[in-house]
């Protein structure tokens, strides 16, 4: 073994006797080859990698063994009553203990339960012909001469065969240059609502139940779709002008209102843009941008007001601007989790 690696050990289990910086460090990495492992985008390489990461040393072995124990006795309480010897060597101080159980419970919560949380994803990038991952963009060309930009965590569905010219956005957001064709409109699907464009420059975000048609250029005609148990009324279709939007969800299509281009579309430059938005749907937003997760766990916070335009691949910064403006705390558990407190 490696001297440097070496800590003092208590003789009487082998284990270290304080759970040094050195096993906490490796703790943590295992937290973070857990929640990497999850991933949709995971490649060979990083398979690889984590491989031999876990063969390094018996240590590696041992933070892995640690840290699959922990999830499983969260995941099954009953169970865990029965294996406290297994959470964590009795003469480990408590504060090593709570401080990795901690970790742990944030991984589960945030993985949601071994891959029920990406269960929608997982079958949405199966029957998508472009995918992107969180933190991703991608510019189509698409069969008509149009282009497609792809936001992170994004998912398409192309049909331009026998003279279509269909998109269905599966998930995510994408801005669409459209080339005009007077015969062939051009028709997003976004899920509760759709766009119909003969040519022109706009975006279509979808997220859960909603659909937002933003247009920068040109006209656009959004129209929903109509739940059948709702006697609410509202038009068919509504025409959209350049800086307008319209929303549809299951009650039907509202809009249009104005809206800022430069905030709508900052993702396209690699910015996003908060105006007086709660801290809740700033890490909503933000989440949507970066690989893993984001968690907010000082519900106080939540409602407290946030501006500022913030460079995507900067995180840090963004976390700075947050703790130095809100009196929060950012902890990095792992490069894939961080907690806001």
């Amino acid at each position: 073994m490696d001297h440097r690696d070496e800590r003092h050990r208590d003789p009487a289990d082998g284990e270290p006797a304080d759970g040094g910086p050195d096993e906490d460090r490796l703790f943590s990495e295992a937290n973070a080859w857990f929640f990497r492992l999850q991933s949709d985008d995971l490649s060979p390489a990083e398979r690889t990698a984590f491989a031999g990461w876990l063969s390094r040393s018996p240590a590696h072995s041992r933070a892995w063994s640690e840290l699959r124990t922990l999830l499983h006795d969260l995941k099954e309480p009953a169970r865990a009553a029965y294996a406290g010897s297994r959470i964590a060597p009795p003469r480990r101080p408590v504060a090593v203990r709570v401080r990795r159980f901690a970790a742990a419970l944030a991984v589960l919560l945030v993985a949601g339960g071994f891959g029920v949380w990406h269960g929608p994803t997982l079958y949405q990038n199966a029957v998508a012909d472009q995918v992107t991952s969180t933190g991703q963009r991608r510019t189509l060309a698409l069969p008509d001469g149009s282009t497609a930009e792809m936001n992170g965590d994004t998912a398409l569905v192309l049909d331009f065969r026998d003279g279509e010219r269909r998109v269905r956005l599966l998930r995510g957001e994408a801005w669409f240059h459209v080339t005009r064709d007077p015969d062939h409109p051009f028709v997003v699907d976004g899920g509760a609502g759709a766009a119909r464009v003969l040519g022109t420059r706009f975006s279509v975000r979808r997220e859960d139940d909603r659909t937002t048609v933003t247009v920068g250029e040109g006209l656009v005609e959004v129209a929903a779709q109509r739940d059948a148990d709702s006697h609410a009324a509202w038009p068919d279709s509504i025409r959209l002008h350049p800086g307008e939007s319209a929303e549809a969800d299951s009650h039907g299509l509202t809009g249009p209102r104005a809206v800022d281009p430069a905030v709508a579309f900052a993702w396209r430059q690699g910015q996003i843009v908060f105006r007086q938005q709660s801290l809740a749907s700033v890490i909503a937003a933000l989440n949507r941008q970066w690989p893993g997760r984001i968690v907010l766990l000082n519900g106080e916070a939540a409602e407290r007001v946030v501006s500022g335009v913030f460079a995507l691949d900067r995180p840090d910064a963004v976390f700075d601007a947050l703790e130095r403006g809100l009196g929060v705390r950012a902890t990095r558990i792992t490069p894939y989790l961080t907690l806001l407190r």
